[in-house]
């Protein structure tokens, strides 16, 4: 199911963002899909600055597919919380396998119970109260209710109208931009480009507008169970005569892999769809490394056993300071 899965996503990405567009045979869909979006903009809730309790900031994406978003999030969510906020995080916990909605999710937890990117946060910033919910609005009510949050983060959500929110942050890819331009299915976007509009702040990753571009930092490579770490500076000399192999489920593997050439490595790669797990099993059958280098959303995923030659790369989002001076100035 899950080579299916990858190969289909790929497939969809080709034609969304390549030449290959097969897509475009839902095209008859297209003025139903731009209605209903219309409709749910339309007669979406109105309400009050911080009506929920705490004001809320949802960061979300204008297409399908990884931008960034969680890494972001995971950037405010430290900012806001060396700033003395006490920030709670709302989730639908993609691809968790547990039915229960409305659970606060704890370091120890699996990801198969909360989600790999729930998980992913709460072991980023500990301090942080995340819930995972089918219902954003009432994961935010709870945050507010029972665990006196004084920020409300949303991870993604920013086509969930039933969640009021106080400042949204759309998250753009500067390489793939709108794809071909076309909404789902036949395209890549969520909502139409006009959306933007009406956004508080546009981030886009490895733009070139200063105002609004961010990058990933590498800051480390980690053992999985964090008992050793390795500089990212030191890494091309340690592995240089190893064999690495670099794998991952993200939604765009080309930026972890573009991050791991940068540091002078040299890997074979392995790419899943997003959100699924590696199998390690088969990767040191297929590729007998001497080293696989995951990211810390992979990691999450992983059994400890398996994981005696695994690497994860620790990476930060260097966010604009104009992004933390309008949250500043949008939560006075």
């Amino acid at each position: 199911m899950t080579v299916v899965r990858g190969w289909l996503e790929k497939a969809v990405n080709r034609s969304w963002y390549g030449r290959i567009g097969w897509t475009y045979a839902f095209l008859p869909l297209a003025p139903m899909v731009r209605l209903v979006i219309w409709w749910r903009r339309q007669f979406r809730p109105r309400a009050e600055f911080a009506s929920l309790g705490a004001p809320v900031i949802v960061i979300g994406g204008l297409t399908a597919g990884g931008t960034g978003k969680t890494p972001t999030l995971i950037a405010i969510a430290r900012y806001l919380s060396s700033r003395g906020f006490k920030v709670g995080v709302i989730s639908r916990g993609y691809g968790r396998k547990a039915s229960e909605s409305g659970l606060l999710v704890e370091v120890d937890h699996s990801a198969d119970k909360v989600g790999d990117e729930p998980l992913l946060i709460k072991r980023s910033v500990k301090t942080a109260a995340v819930i995972v919910s089918h219902s954003r609005l009432a994961a935010a009510r709870s945050l507010c209710r029972e665990h006196g949050v004084s920020v409300i983060l949303s991870d993604d959500g920013l086509q969930h109208y039933a969640l009021p929110r106080d400042f949204e942050i759309a998250v753009l890819d500067a390489d793939r931009r709108f794809g071909n331009g076309w909404l789902l299915p036949v395209g890549p976007l969520r909502e139409p480009i006009n959306r933007l509009r009406s956004v508080d702040f546009i981030l886009e990753r490895n733009g070139s507008d200063p105002r609004r571009a961010f990058r990933y930092l590498p800051t480390k490579f980690s053992t999985v169970d964090g008992a050793a770490k390795l500089p990212v500076s030191e890494a091309s000399k340690e592995w240089a005569n190893k064999k690495l192999v670099a794998a991952t489920g993200l939604g765009q593997p080309v930026q972890f892999f573009r991050l791991l050439k940068d540091l002078h490595l040299q890997f074979e790669t392995v790419s899943v769809a997003d959100h699924a797990e590696l199998d390690m099993g088969v990767i040191k059958k297929d590729f007998q490394p001497d080293i696989i280098v995951v990211t810390a959303k992979d990691a999450v995923k992983l059994d400890m056993e398996s994981c005696d030659n695994v690497w994860v790369l620790e990476i930060e989002a260097q966010l604009p300071e104009s992004l933390y001076s309008a949250i500043e100035h949008c939560l006075e």
